[in-house]
Parts: C-alpha cells; structure tokens; sequence
C-alpha cells in the first residue's frame, strides 16, 4: 500500500499506477470523501484519453537489480544515484507497481524534492517528525490529521506525537516498532526515500550537535544489516551527498552504490521511431533522422525527451531544438557570469572536447567551484568514479556552445 502525502494544501499521489499518476493532484474534501489511497491490485483503468503519455523504456537490468535486491535478507542500504533527470524516481515507481502484484509488501515512499520545495535550512526537527509520522486516532476528526507539511509515512496516536514533540519519545523507536509488527504480519517493510540530502541541515531537537541524517542513516544500518528487519532504498542525484556516504567506512561496508544512468541510444531510437506505442502520440511520426538529431541534443535523458516531443505538438523539430540549445547555453552564460568567471570558464573549457573530468586532474581550489557546478547541476560527479561530468548532452552543447560564441 502506498500514502498519499500532503504538500502546500494539496494531496498528491507518491506512486504511479500504469498511467504513472504520481504528482496529480487531489483537493482534501476528493480524499477523504474518495479515500485516494494506492493499494498492491493497482487503480481502475485510466478513464482519460492524452494526447502524450509518459513513457516508460527498457530498464529490465534495473528492475531485475531492484527485485534481486529486495528477495534477499535486509543487510544493506541501497543508494540509487546518477544524473538528473536520468529516470530514478520513475524506475522505483514502476519497480513498485511490479512488485506489489508479486509480493505482499509494505511500501513507505516519501519523495522530498515534493514535500520541500526547496532544499533550504529553515526546516527544522518539527518538520521531520510532521513529514515522517502521521497522528491517526479514530476517535479524532479526520480533518485534523492533515496539520503540518504532509501526512506521514508511520501512524501514530495524538499521545505518542505530543511526546515525540517533547523529546521523551524516540522516533527510530516507533518506526522499529512498526517494521517488527510488519515482520510478524509476514509482510516485508520497504522503506524508500528520494532526495534524502533535503534533511542535511537539520539537527535533532536537543541541540545542535546531533544532525537528524546521522541519526537517520545510524537507524538505516541498524534496521537493515543489524536487526534484518527492513529494506531501504535511498535515491539522490547530488552526488556530493552520495560521495559523502561513500566516502564513510561505516555505510561504505553496509551500502550498495548503484547508477541509474541515462536511456542508451538503442532504447531512444526504439522509443521515437514507435511514439505511438510507448507515448500514445498519434498526432506525428519522426523520421531514424529525426530520432538522430534528438539523441545528439539531449541524449537519454527521459525528461527532456518528452518535454522536446510535447513542444513537436505546435512547432517544426529544427526549430525546437534550435530553441532548446540557445536555452542550454542561456543557462550557461547566467551561471558563468559573476566574480569567479574567469577560473569557472578554465574549467568548464575542459569540457569541450571532453565528456568527463577524473577529480585527480584538478587540485582543491578548483574542487570548490566544481562543487557549486554539481549543486547547481551544470555537472554531475559520480562518487564511484571520482569523475564530473557535464549534465547530460544537452549541458554539454551550452557549454560548447557557450565557448564557440566568445
């Protein structure tokens, strides 16, 4: 069974069902009068004819990865890591629709980059707990429940909040508790969590001199290669917070670190030479040459793709990748300019007639700003590598397009 969060007013799905509904929105009174709630037999057939659908391609390796991973006994963390927009997220979602109908399975999958808007350091223990847990006496309207950022991931009575609240509960306690009745049910707990790094700021409330992440990844090690209780599954795609983890002898030795790369070319050229049948698109067809100029502009990434087959509705493909690359090298001439321009361009020039940069050809002053292009996503580093790399094909044409413009 999969919740459904509560976020800036509005109920949103956590997981897909075969139309991949994740992110459509529901109003309070359509919950509880509906109960929206996503259960193992999946959701009614999609009553709604689109004109594009999402589409999901291949990834029968990660899949396969993903079912090896959880048919074994909890002894590890996985971290699912890679690019942005490289289909992370989209891969769990339909792992779970998948498994669900194969297993009987305890899903809590909280996505942060919804629940936080931004990654910002005004949140605070409060916001974990109201993220985390969800108060749930029978007894008490249900319009109550809803307080806080979202509904939570663990259910837990109004006397049981309070004391979290006052520091004489232990949260790690509580959800401990809940995977041992899980495990006596017969049923596996998975608990998975997207975008982790958005809790790398705040601190436990009895001082600041215990993060909430170290906490959490201490529970992590103990649910999964201690007590064998639970699966866990974190996936990120900044990959200085993964290095951090990687670089940590603890998690290192009771962590699987595993790249969720890009589509390859044969799976894009699959995709766009058959819209119809991966996309539902009937409107247009593209030519092997059309599909072409599409990979050498934005790759495998999946997101832009369907964003370039969205703008192909109501406008010529020449025209829309002519827009899209000025957009990449837009986006490169606003991060470049500011009072480090000349040490950035010197580093971003290396790209040029390269695809990847290995960390020991640079030295520490160049890390920094290496760093701020992997947080602002110009770059993306690979922790088990040790390498950067521009953000997909699409950074990489603003960035050579940025040089042969100057």
């Amino acid at each position: 069974m999969f919740d459904v969060l509560y976020a800036n007013g509005l109920y949103v799905l956590t997981s897909q069902a075969a139309g991949f509904l994740a992110g459509q929105k529901y109003s309070a009174s359509a919950i509880e009068k509906k109960k929206y709630r996503y259960y193992n037999e999946g959701m009614t057939a999609d009553k709604f004819e689109y004109r594009q659908d999402v589409a999901f391609i291949n990834r029968d390796k990660e899949l396969h990865d993903l079912k090896i991973f959880v048919d074994k006994r909890p002894s590890e963390i996985l971290f699912l890591h890679g690019p942005k927009s490289s289909g992370k997220t989209t891969l769990l979602y339909k792992f779970l629709e998948k498994l669900g109908k194969e297993q009987k399975v305890n899903v809590k999958f909280l996505n942060l980059r919804k629940t936080f808007t931004e990654f910002s350091d005004e949140y605070n223990y409060k916001d974990f707990l109201s993220v985390f847990f969800k108060v749930d006496d029978k007894s008490e309207k249900k319009g109550k429940i809803a307080a806080g950022i979202n509904v939570g991931l663990f259910k837990i009575n109004s006397q049981i909040d309070m004391k979290m609240r006052q520091g004489k509960v232990d949260p790690f306690k509580v959800m401990e508790k809940e995977f041992i009745r899980l495990n006596k049910k017969g049923t596996k707990p998975i608990l998975i969590i997207d975008e982790l790094q958005a809790l790398d700021k705040i601190y436990m409330d009895n001082g600041r001199d215990r993060r909430l992440i170290i906490e959490l990844f201490n529970f992590f090690v103990a649910m999964t290669k201690e007590s064998h209780l639970a699966h866990i599954i974190i996936a990120s795609s900044d990959g200085y917070f993964i290095n951090t983890l990687y670089t940590d002898s603890r998690l290192k030795k009771s962590s699987i670190f595993y790249r969720v790369d890009y589509l390859p070319k044969e799976d894009v050229m699959e995709w766009l030479l058959n819209l119809e049948k991966y996309s539902k698109i009937k409107d247009y067809i593209l030519t092997k040459e059309d599909a072409e100029k599409i990979w050498e502009t934005v790759g495998g990434s999946m997101w832009e793709i369907q964003d370039i087959l969205f703008k192909l509705f109501r406008s010529p493909l020449d025209d829309v990748l002519g827009l899209y690359k000025k957009k990449m090298r837009s986006l490169i001439v606003d991060y470049v300019v500011k009072p480090e321009q000349e040490e950035i361009e010197k580093l971003l020039r290396r790209f040029v007639d390269r695809e990847e940069l290995p960390k020991e050809e640079i030295n520490s002053e160049e890390e920094k700003l290496l760093r701020d292009m992997v947080r602002q996503n110009i770059l993306y580093f690979d922790p088990t590598e040790a390498t950067y790399y521009p953000q997909g094909k699409s950074f990489h044409h603003g960035i050579r397009l940025y040089f042969e413009k100057k």
